[in-house]
């Protein structure tokens, strides 16, 4: 699931949609609510956790999409050669593409 923790940065997470203010408020740096339950608690820690990881440069904001990844996984997309991406295709879309006649 998409999730905009703010302006400009997404994630991807298993976290449902009921606990998402509570994970953007931990990536924000806010406190947490007392009157939380344990999940909304958890997701809150997720987004601290994620900050901390942000400053610390062991997550980036990938700048093709806005997406906050792990810095490893960054560094191997830069490292791959962006030459053939029909490659990436899905296998489905190129066989529909493929039987595609213009008029």
């Amino acid at each position: 699931m998409l999730v905009d923790l703010k302006e400009d940065v997404l994630v991807t997470t298993s976290i449902p949609p009921e606990n998402h203010a509570a994970l953007r408020s931990g990536f924000a740096g806010y406190p947490a609510n007392p009157r939380w339950n344990a999940s909304k608690f958890c997701a809150w820690k997720t987004g601290c956790h994620w900050r901390k990881a942000l400053i610390q440069g062991e997550m980036v904001i990938r700048p093709t999409d806005s997406m906050l990844v792990p810095a490893c996984e960054e560094n191997r997309e830069k490292q791959q050669p962006q030459t053939n991406k029909w490659l990436h295709f899905p296998t489905w879309a190129k066989q529909i593409l493929g039987h595609y006649q213009t008029a």
